[in-house]
């Protein structure tokens, strides 16, 4: 029977990373370890075969060969010649037919490391004093899961609840989940909301991991924030900048009016107190600081200049302007 290619035993590309290989060999190995499957000689001759699959792949000059001659680098009528590979006899060094992932005695195993290096954090490390494993194995906790929640900005200002769909591991074996995420209002972006216990499930009697939900907060076309202050930028013409006036600003409630003064400048701030962000957790709310540009036309009729010219006439210089001036005079008399 012709052996099944080492990268599809683990489920992981060619071009896969050191730490991807281990990863996938952890997966497997929770889900068909003897211990946990008893009895079960397909899983047991399936966990033989993940097991001398990262035997190889995860030493770089196996995988090397590997890559290059296929199981023929093993021996038998390979490359290296009859009697095995550059590594000895079997997957590249020691005797796969042997493979024991005993509970007592020394076998001589030579995946006897891998052991060490992956099952000991899988099983509690309980080797037996002959350098097999024991099936009293300590309880581990269950991996810690993360899960990205996009929120819109009001969302994220009034609070949510939210459905959530994802995948765990409980009893060994991947399950799709669902929770209700009830979000507080005025979370911030990447804060994380821990749900204890949602996470993989813990083995050997272990406590279940837990799972983070991040926040991410969607960007909004009006509104940004500062602190616990909603900010918007308001622009205004030129003659309500002058004139003065009301208007409607959107808020993250609803709507407000806002009296915009006379001789309103851009970069002057309002500031509408309680309607920005809630603390978490607390009871002060922010407000929302309302920033003026006065917007100015880059293109005019020739009835318009001749309006604007006539009213820059009849206003002259104002404050600002004569300001600047007696300042600029004064600066040039002591520089000469």
């Amino acid at each position: 029977m012709s052996k099944q290619d080492y990268y599809n035993l683990l489920g992981v590309s060619r071009s896969a990373t050191a730490d991807e290989i281990k990863k996938a060999y952890r997966r497997l190995a929770m889900q068909l370890h003897p211990d946990k499957n008893q009895g079960n000689k397909s899983s047991e001759e399936k966990f033989k075969q993940v097991t001398e699959a990262y035997e190889v792949l995860s030493n770089d000059q196996k995988r090397a060969a590997y890559d290059k001659y296929g199981h023929a680098a093993a021996g038998g009528n390979g490359p290296f010649g009859a009697g095995g590979g550059p590594f000895g006899g079997g997957p590249f060094g020691g005797n796969s037919s042997d493979f024991s992932y005993g509970r007592g005695g020394s076998t001589g195993d030579p995946f006897q490391d891998i052991f060490g290096e992956v099952f000991g954090d899988l099983f509690g490390k309980g080797r037996t004093s002959s350098g097999g494993f024991s099936s009293r194995s300590k309880p581990a906790k269950g991996a810690d899961l993360r899960y990205t929640l996009n929120l819109t900005f009001e969302e994220a200002a009034q609070g949510c609840e939210k459905t959530i769909h994802f995948v765990r591991v409980r009893n060994n074996a991947e399950e799709k989940a669902t929770l209700i995420v009830t979000v507080p209002a005025g979370v911030k972006q990447a804060q994380r909301l821990k749900l204890r216990g949602e996470g993989d499930s813990g083995s050997h009697g272990g406590q279940s991991g837990d799972l983070y939900v991040v926040v991410n907060i969607q960007e909004h076309s009006l509104f940004r924030r500062e602190g616990n202050d909603c900010i918007i930028e308001l622009p205004v013409n030129f003659a309500e900048a002058i004139l003065g006036g009301q208007v409607e600003i959107p808020t993250l409630t609803g709507k407000a009016s806002l009296k915009i003064p006379p001789g309103t400048h851009t970069g002057q701030m309002f500031r509408l107190k309680g309607k920005g962000f809630p603390k978490v957790g607390g009871f002060s709310v922010g407000d929302m600081i309302v920033k003026v540009t006065v917007d100015t036309p880059t293109e005019v009729t020739s009835e318009q200049r001749e309006l604007i010219e006539k009213l820059s006439q009849l206003i002259g210089e104002t404050p600002m302007v004569r300001s600047f001036k007696e300042k600029m005079a004064q600066y040039l008399r002591i520089k000469k």
